[in-house]
């Protein structure tokens, strides 16, 4: 579930106090076939996603709750002050250097370069039930967009991952494609503000 303004003062139930922190950053690319989406690991989660970094992540795997009667807002607080001591003054990952290892490992991984984040698109909390970990966790995500690639082509092309292009002119903005779902965070996509956002950063002209 999206940790909402309208419920953050309202009681985490026990049953889904988190043991596990997590964090993902996400690189949006929009180019004249739609927005760019990646199936990631088929065989297990099977849905649809912008990139998003996998490696030099922040993760707590022996997280505890010990006030049982805390509220969302309070549960996110914790979750701050553990996430800016451990991971950006301890290991030194401010934004300007989640956003440059985000964009290396984008490269890295579909052998592209020049790749330049344009501007943050959103941030949220989410606390959801880990199917592979069987326990809740809580996320924070960041995404971002990228307004420029080298090789857009090359991406295009790519046979890393399975790739499908999300029509963003469509509307209501479908939620699957070709029987698959997309990421519950492609939620802000009913934002027509940050739609504009993805509409006015709009990667290269393919022939």
């Amino acid at each position: 579930m999206i940790i909402t303004r309208n419920i953050l003062n309202q009681k985490v139930p026990r049953e889904m106090f988190p043991t596990r922190l997590d964090s993902a950053t996400d690189l949006y690319t929009y180019t004249d076939k739609g927005l760019v989406l990646y199936n990631i690991k088929p065989t297990t989660w099977n849905v649809l996603y912008p990139f998003f970094q996998q490696n030099n992540k922040f993760t707590v795997n022996d997280f505890n709750v010990e006030n049982k009667d805390i509220t969302y807002q309070e549960l996110i607080d914790i979750y701050n002050d553990i996430y800016t001591k451990k991971y950006e003054i301890e290991n030194g990952f401010h934004e300007e250097k989640r956003k440059q290892v985000l964009v290396e490992e984008f490269n890295e991984t579909f052998g592209v370069d020049g790749t330049i984040i344009s501007e943050k698109l959103d941030s949220h909390y989410e606390l959801k039930f880990s199917k592979s970990q069987n326990v809740y966790t809580l996320y924070y995500l960041e995404s971002y967009v990228a307004n420029e690639i080298n090789d857009i082509d090359k991406l295009l092309k790519q046979q890393v991952y399975q790739q499908e292009f999300l029509n963003l002119e469509e509307y209501p903005i479908p939620k699957e494609i070709n029987g698959v779902k997309l990421v519950d965070s492609l939620f802000i996509l009913d934002d027509k503000e940050k739609l504009e956002i993805l509409k006015s950063n709009k990667i290269g002209i393919i022939e």
